[in-house]
Protein backbone atom coordinates (compact mmCIF):
# COMPACT_ATOMS: atom_id res chain seq x y z
CA UNK A 1 0.00 0.00 0.00
CA UNK A 2 1.08 4.10 -1.14
CA UNK A 3 1.41 6.08 1.64
CA UNK A 4 0.71 8.85 -0.65
CA UNK A 5 -2.40 9.00 -2.67
CA UNK A 6 -1.11 10.90 -5.41
CA UNK A 7 0.44 9.07 -8.24
CA UNK A 8 4.12 10.88 -7.16
CA UNK A 9 6.09 7.85 -5.99
CA UNK A 10 8.48 10.21 -3.37
CA UNK A 11 10.93 7.17 -1.83
CA UNK A 12 11.71 7.68 -5.84
CA UNK A 13 11.93 11.32 -6.18
CA UNK A 14 13.97 13.39 -9.10
CA UNK A 15 17.58 13.54 -6.96
CA UNK A 16 18.31 17.19 -5.85
CA UNK A 17 21.67 18.68 -6.26
CA UNK A 18 23.14 20.55 -3.28
CA UNK A 19 25.34 23.82 -4.54
CA UNK A 20 25.55 25.57 -1.46
CA UNK A 21 25.25 24.86 2.02
CA UNK A 22 25.46 27.32 4.86
CA UNK A 23 24.20 28.61 8.12
CA UNK A 24 22.87 31.71 7.91
CA UNK A 25 21.09 34.12 9.63
CA UNK A 26 17.31 36.31 8.89
CA UNK A 27 19.30 38.97 6.82
CA UNK A 28 21.46 36.78 5.06
CA UNK A 29 18.61 34.24 4.44
CA UNK A 30 16.76 37.60 2.93
CA UNK A 31 19.75 38.86 0.75
CA UNK A 32 20.19 35.27 -0.97
CA UNK A 33 16.77 35.24 -1.69
CA UNK A 34 16.93 37.27 -4.48
CA UNK A 35 18.54 34.58 -7.18
CA UNK A 36 15.81 31.74 -5.64
CA UNK A 37 13.46 30.21 -7.82
CA UNK A 38 11.51 28.46 -4.65
CA UNK A 39 11.64 28.85 -1.18
CA UNK A 40 11.19 25.57 1.05
CA UNK A 41 10.75 25.55 4.88
CA UNK A 42 10.95 21.87 6.68
CA UNK A 43 10.26 21.72 10.48
CA UNK A 44 12.07 18.99 12.22
CA UNK A 45 9.87 18.03 15.70
CA UNK A 46 10.05 14.58 17.44
CA UNK A 47 11.39 13.67 21.50
CA UNK A 48 14.64 15.10 22.73
CA UNK A 49 17.88 13.04 21.63
CA UNK A 50 16.35 10.95 18.98
CA UNK A 51 18.58 12.66 16.51
CA UNK A 52 17.18 15.60 14.82
CA UNK A 53 19.96 17.80 14.77
CA UNK A 54 22.58 14.47 13.41
CA UNK A 55 19.52 14.20 10.72
CA UNK A 56 20.43 17.49 9.81
CA UNK A 57 23.86 18.22 10.32
CA UNK A 58 24.53 14.91 8.14
CA UNK A 59 22.34 16.24 5.15
CA UNK A 60 23.40 19.41 5.27
CA UNK A 61 26.77 19.28 6.28
CA UNK A 62 27.99 15.66 5.53
CA UNK A 63 29.10 14.25 8.59
CA UNK A 64 28.15 12.81 11.55
CA UNK A 65 28.35 15.04 14.85
CA UNK A 66 29.45 12.48 17.96
CA UNK A 67 28.81 14.80 20.75
CA UNK A 68 24.78 15.27 21.69
CA UNK A 69 24.30 18.91 22.65
CA UNK A 70 20.22 19.69 23.36
CA UNK A 71 18.67 21.56 20.28
CA UNK A 72 17.05 25.05 21.51
CA UNK A 73 16.36 26.14 17.72
CA UNK A 74 18.42 26.10 14.99
CA UNK A 75 18.24 27.40 11.38
CA UNK A 76 20.10 25.34 8.74
CA UNK A 77 19.55 26.97 5.10
CA UNK A 78 21.10 25.15 2.17
CA UNK A 79 21.04 25.85 -1.78
CA UNK A 80 19.36 23.22 -3.83
CA UNK A 81 19.71 22.90 -7.65
CA UNK A 82 16.41 21.09 -8.22
CA UNK A 83 14.48 19.56 -11.20
CA UNK A 84 14.73 21.43 -14.15
CA UNK A 85 17.60 23.42 -12.79
CA UNK A 86 15.70 25.39 -10.42
CA UNK A 87 17.18 27.19 -7.80
CA UNK A 88 15.62 25.99 -4.10
CA UNK A 89 16.26 27.28 -0.96
CA UNK A 90 15.87 25.10 1.58
CA UNK A 91 15.45 26.43 5.36
CA UNK A 92 15.93 23.67 7.61
CA UNK A 93 14.46 24.31 11.03
CA UNK A 94 15.28 22.25 14.03
CA UNK A 95 12.99 21.90 17.38
CA UNK A 96 13.87 21.34 20.91
CA UNK A 97 11.69 18.21 21.92
CA UNK A 98 12.14 19.17 25.69
CA UNK A 99 8.67 19.95 27.18
CA UNK A 100 10.19 23.15 28.28
CA UNK A 101 10.01 24.43 24.94
CA UNK A 102 6.26 23.66 24.28
CA UNK A 103 5.15 27.43 24.27
CA UNK A 104 8.31 28.47 22.02
CA UNK A 105 8.22 25.28 19.77
CA UNK A 106 5.26 26.65 17.50
CA UNK A 107 6.64 30.14 16.58
CA UNK A 108 8.89 27.92 14.60
CA UNK A 109 5.57 26.42 12.58
CA UNK A 110 5.15 30.00 10.75
CA UNK A 111 4.54 29.30 7.11
CA UNK A 112 5.97 26.05 7.25
CA UNK A 113 5.78 23.59 3.90
CA UNK A 114 6.29 20.21 5.56
CA UNK A 115 6.52 18.93 9.10
CA UNK A 116 9.37 16.38 9.39
CA UNK A 117 8.28 13.91 12.43
CA UNK A 118 11.02 11.93 14.01
CA UNK A 119 11.71 9.06 15.86
CA UNK A 120 14.20 6.70 16.90
CA UNK A 121 14.67 3.06 15.91
CA UNK A 122 16.09 2.43 19.77
CA UNK A 123 13.60 4.07 21.28
CA UNK A 124 9.43 2.66 21.25
CA UNK A 125 8.41 5.68 23.44
CA UNK A 126 9.65 8.20 20.45
CA UNK A 127 7.70 6.44 17.85
CA UNK A 128 4.42 6.78 20.87
CA UNK A 129 5.07 10.35 21.32
CA UNK A 130 4.95 11.00 17.69
CA UNK A 131 1.53 8.97 17.46
CA UNK A 132 -0.11 10.85 20.82
CA UNK A 133 2.13 14.51 20.94
CA UNK A 134 4.09 15.16 18.00
CA UNK A 135 1.25 14.81 15.18
CA UNK A 136 -1.12 16.15 17.54
CA UNK A 137 0.56 19.25 18.16
CA UNK A 138 1.62 19.81 14.43
CA UNK A 139 -1.79 19.17 13.09
CA UNK A 140 -3.31 21.18 15.67
CA UNK A 141 -0.93 24.39 14.42
CA UNK A 142 -0.77 23.30 11.10
CA UNK A 143 -3.79 21.28 10.22
CA UNK A 144 -3.75 21.35 6.07
CA UNK A 145 0.55 20.96 5.73
CA UNK A 146 1.73 17.78 4.32
CA UNK A 147 3.72 15.31 7.28
CA UNK A 148 6.46 12.83 6.96
CA UNK A 149 7.58 10.62 9.12
CA UNK A 150 10.90 9.43 9.99
CA UNK A 151 13.06 6.88 11.84
CA UNK A 152 16.28 7.83 12.69
CA UNK A 153 18.86 5.40 13.76
CA UNK A 154 18.55 2.61 11.28
CA UNK A 155 21.78 1.56 11.84
CA UNK A 156 20.80 -0.02 14.84
CA UNK A 157 18.84 -2.67 13.03
CA UNK A 158 21.81 -4.54 12.16
CA UNK A 159 22.14 -5.47 15.95
CA UNK A 160 21.06 -8.37 17.24
CA UNK A 161 19.06 -6.51 19.62
CA UNK A 162 15.96 -6.52 17.22
CA UNK A 163 13.29 -7.10 20.06
CA UNK A 164 14.34 -3.62 21.65
CA UNK A 165 14.34 -1.53 18.51
CA UNK A 166 10.85 -0.17 16.83
CA UNK A 167 9.05 -2.64 14.33
CA UNK A 168 9.36 -1.12 11.09
CA UNK A 169 6.16 -2.08 10.54
CA UNK A 170 4.12 -0.75 12.97
CA UNK A 171 5.68 2.54 12.01
CA UNK A 172 4.45 2.11 8.95
CA UNK A 173 1.31 1.68 10.01
CA UNK A 174 0.96 4.96 11.52
CA UNK A 175 2.37 6.20 8.98
CA UNK A 176 -0.68 5.20 6.69
CA UNK A 177 -3.20 6.68 9.71
CA UNK A 178 -2.11 9.39 9.75
CA UNK A 179 -1.98 10.01 6.03
CA UNK A 180 1.84 11.05 5.98
CA UNK A 181 2.93 11.44 2.45
CA UNK A 182 5.77 9.16 2.94
CA UNK A 183 7.83 6.89 5.62
CA UNK A 184 11.59 6.86 5.79
CA UNK A 185 13.98 4.77 8.00
CA UNK A 186 17.44 6.80 8.29
CA UNK A 187 20.71 7.08 9.61
CA UNK A 188 22.91 10.22 10.06
CA UNK A 189 25.78 7.55 11.07
CA UNK A 190 26.34 5.86 7.72
CA UNK A 191 24.19 8.21 5.67
CA UNK A 192 21.63 5.64 4.62
CA UNK A 193 18.23 7.56 2.83
CA UNK A 194 19.73 10.79 4.48
CA UNK A 195 19.66 12.31 0.39
CA UNK A 196 15.88 10.57 0.03
CA UNK A 197 14.79 12.15 2.68
CA UNK A 198 15.35 15.53 1.88
CA UNK A 199 14.24 14.98 -1.91
CA UNK A 200 11.39 13.05 -1.15
CA UNK A 201 10.02 16.05 1.45
CA UNK A 202 10.94 18.80 -1.50
CA UNK A 203 9.46 16.76 -4.32
CA UNK A 204 5.76 16.40 -2.11
CA UNK A 205 6.02 20.19 -0.98
CA UNK A 206 6.83 21.01 -4.74
CA UNK A 207 3.93 18.89 -5.99
CA UNK A 208 1.41 19.97 -3.70
CA UNK A 209 2.33 23.49 -4.87
CA UNK A 210 2.10 22.82 -8.41
CA UNK A 211 -1.15 21.52 -8.19
CA UNK A 212 -2.04 24.48 -6.04
CA UNK A 213 -0.36 26.77 -8.79
CA UNK A 214 1.16 28.83 -5.46
CA UNK A 215 3.65 31.14 -5.84
CA UNK A 216 6.98 30.82 -3.98
CA UNK A 217 7.97 34.97 -2.76
CA UNK A 218 10.61 35.98 -0.68
CA UNK A 219 10.91 37.04 2.75
CA UNK A 220 9.44 40.41 3.36
CA UNK A 221 6.91 40.74 0.20
CA UNK A 222 3.45 40.47 -0.66
CA UNK A 223 2.77 36.46 -0.19
CA UNK A 224 -1.24 36.58 -1.05
CA UNK A 225 -1.03 34.71 -4.10
CA UNK A 226 -2.87 31.54 -5.03
CA UNK A 227 -4.22 31.34 -1.55
CA UNK A 228 -0.50 30.50 -0.07
CA UNK A 229 -1.78 31.56 3.18
CA UNK A 230 -4.24 28.69 2.76
CA UNK A 231 -2.09 26.16 2.96
CA UNK A 232 0.96 26.90 4.73
CA UNK A 233 0.35 26.88 8.49
CA UNK A 234 0.29 30.51 10.25
CA UNK A 235 0.55 30.82 13.67
CA UNK A 236 -1.10 33.71 15.72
Amino acid sequence: MSLNTSAINYKHSTPFERTLTDVASFERVKAAQRSVDHHIKIVVVGDGAVGKTCLLISYTQGRFPEEYIPTVFENYVTRIRGPGNKAIELALWDTAGQEEYNRLRPLSYTDVDLLMVCYAANSKTSLQNAEELWIPEVRHFCPDTPIMLVGTKSDLYASDQLEKLVDPTVAETLALQEGAVSHFQSSAKSHHNIDEVFSAAMTAVLHSSSNRQRSFLPVGRNRKTNGRRKHRCSVL
